[in-house]
Order: C-alpha cells, then sequence, then structure tokens
C-alpha cells in the first residue's frame, strides 16, 4: 500500500489538473453571428450561457457580448432601441438603463463617445459604479445598431487594479469583432 499511495496521488492531481483545465476553456460558447479574436488566458465560466469571457474570474474582470433583438423592451426603462437610431440615442438609452438600475450604486458616466466597431457607426461609454459590497468598478461599453439586431461589448474590472491591467486583452476583442451575417 504504501508504494501505492504515490502513484494514487499523482493520478489525483492529474485529474484534478484535467479538471481545472476544463472548467477553464472556451468550450461551450454560444453560437452568434459574430467572430472574435479572444486573448490567451480568457476562458469562459461554465455557469452562464452568454458570452462571457473572464481571464481571473468574473468577480475581477470579464468582457461579456450581447447581440440583443431591436424593439426589446430593457427591463428597468422598457425603452428600445430601434432599427435606424441614431449611435447617440442609442448611448442615451443605455444610460438611462444602467442608472435605472438598482444594483450599479454611484453610477457615474465618464465618457460618451461616438466610436466605430467592424466599420459600424456606434458609441463608447466608460463608467464607474460600486456594488453592494462597497467595491468599485470600471466599465468601458461599446454598442451598435445593425439592421437587425443592437450588439454591445462590454469590459468590466475591478476599479482598483484589474481595469488597466486587462484593457488591452478588450481593445484586441474590440479590434478582432467581425459580424459575420453582414
Amino acid at each position: 500500500m504504501k508504494k501505492l499511495m504515490p502513484f494514487l496521488i499523482c493520478l489525483l492531481f492529474i485529474f484534478s489538473c484535467v479538471s481545472a483545465a476544463q472548467e477553464r476553456s472556451l468550450m461551450n460558447l454560444p453560437d452568434a453571428d459574430f467572430s472574435v479574436d479572444i486573448p490567451d488566458g480568457w476562458w469562459k465560466p461554465e455557469y452562464t450561457n452568454k458570452y462571457l469571457l473572464t481571464k481571473d474570474g468574473p468577480y475581477l474582470q470579464y468582457v461579456l457580448i450581447q447581440q440583443r433583438p431591436l424593439n426589446k423592451a430593457f427591463r428597468y426603462t422598457k425603452k428600445k432601441i430601434r432599427r435606424g437610431m441614431l449611435p447617440q440615442e442609442a448611448a442615451g438609452i443605455i444610460i438611462d438603463e444602467l442608472a435605472s438600475d438598482r444594483y450599479l450604486m454611484n453610477f457615474s458616466v465618464i465618457e460618451n463617445a461616438p466610436a466605430t466597431v467592424d466599420g459600424h457607426a456606434g458609441f463608447k461609454i466608460l463608467f464607474t459604479y460600486t456594488d453592494k459590497k462597497g467595491s468599485q468598478f470600471k466599465t468601458l461599453y461599446f454598442g451598435f445598431v445593425s439592421p437587425d439586431s443592437f450588439f454591445n461589448l462590454r469590459y468590466c474590472a475591478a476599479a482598483r487594479h484589474y481595469f488597466e491591467k486587462d484593457i488591452a486583452a478588450f481593445d484586441q476583442i474590440i479590434n478582432s469583432f467581425k459580424l459575420v451575417n453582414d
């Protein structure tokens, strides 16, 4: 038994590593009408069916990419983004929705400016907020209206250390984003 114990410990270690590698993978990303290059070291948490990526865990930083049907009312304001809407009109709806979210305390817009994503005229919003535990987060939110959908890409991270640390990875994602059915 004493000779078998190191072997069993090694097996346990190997299976633990395989399990951790499976949890930190890009498997099971949802089907999407876009493509994007994902930076090395970023992975998708298994517990969500959203296009959510993280490097160190979603409570430290994440990138969320969403495709939303046009004319679908938002949860808090009930406002809708419509086909042909100007980017700054859409940005106003997003800011109103975020400001109405009771989980985003001390919500503050730092910047609201025009932006281009994959050749589409859009907007970017840089904002901060505090969660219920008092942690401060910073988010860079890009959005644009396509003929059929509203797309948004956001990078959210703990404001103190992680936002600046991983902003270059988000820039890589933004610059690689392409609609595949455009």
